[in-house]
């Protein structure tokens, strides 16, 4: 495991405690949380954009995604 850390401008601090403490959280969940869930929404957003790619800009309708699934 690795051990960083960060700074922050004393108005930027009390912005993310005050968040944390709205959320019920230690300063350090909240910004590790925080942190791991961009890096996921990160992470989905290009391997949209590389669908999007792959497909030629084709488009599926939500029916057709249910019919392809057996889901209907």
């Amino acid at each position: 495991m690795t051990v960083t850390s960060l700074r922050f401008k004393d108005d930027q601090y009390k912005q993310v405690k005050e968040l944390a403490e709205f959320y019920g959280e230690p300063v350090t969940t909240f910004m590790r949380k925080t942190i791991l869930e961009r890096l996921e929404d990160e992470s989905d957003y290009r391997d949209a954009a590389s669908n999007l790619e792959a497909s030629h800009g084709e488009k599926v309708s939500r029916e057709e995604i249910k019919h392809r699934l057996g889901l209907e």
